[in-house]
């Protein structure tokens, strides 16, 4: 949702579950493994918070 007049809000569930995404990302460098990875920890992350 926008809100006219204010400043973008930062999604903190997206910054968490792109820590472990990152990390994937640098070490297996296939992205098969990065995109289960995104999807596993964002899922985690959503079930917890």
């Amino acid at each position: 949702m926008q809100h006219l007049g204010s400043l973008p809000s930062l999604n903190v569930e997206n910054v968490i579950a792109s820590v472990p995404t990152v990390i994937s990302a640098v070490i297996s460098k296939n992205l098969m493994i990065i995109v289960i990875v995104g999807v596993i920890s964002l899922g985690v992350i959503k079930f917890v918070m």
